[in-house]
């Protein structure tokens, strides 16, 4: 009885600190995302775009509001340019998944020919019309982008 106790308390020390830590996971259960980079390789300088999938599951929607947004890692790298740009559905307040969200980016200019990472973390919040709850879901983001002359 004592080890099972003590197993427990470890176990909620542990889950405690990774929240205190900010961490969060890497997946969603309820939201499928996808992202990739639609241009594999790409020049010094060249604009780029984001493409990011998200597949909820029946019941789940993307909302519109608070915004999704995406943030870079501090990098001098790549550069956002805008907003995510996405189409809504019929009712406005959702975004429409059967289509991808883009978001637009710029490589600098004085980035060497090779292979660069393209991180940070896109935050969006979801929620279950039928059982009434929205959360908020911060997908992390590491993808290779090949530099080219």
């Amino acid at each position: 009885m004592k080890s099972y106790t003590l197993i427990i308390i470890i176990s909620l020390l542990i889950f405690n600190l990774t929240l205190i830590a900010g961490e969060s996971p890497k997946t969603n259960e309820f939201v499928k995302c996808e992202i990739s980079v639609k241009q594999k390789s790409m020049k010094a300088g060249a604009s780029g775009e984001l493409l990011i999938s998200l597949k909820p599951k029946d019941g789940i929607h993307i909302n519109l509001d608070p915004p999704l947004t995406l943030k870079l890692d501090s990098s001098t790298v790549f550069s956002i340019v805008g907003k995510p740009i996405f189409s809504k559905t019929n009712k406005s307040e959702y975004i429409d998944i059967t289509k991808p969200i883009k978001q637009p980016f710029t490589l600098s200019k004085k980035i060497k020919p090779g292979l660069v990472q393209l991180k940070g973390t896109l935050s969006y919040f979801y929620c279950s019309g039928s059982d009434g709850w929205c959360a908020r879901f911060k997908q992390p983001i590491d993808i290779s982008v090949k530099v080219i002359q």
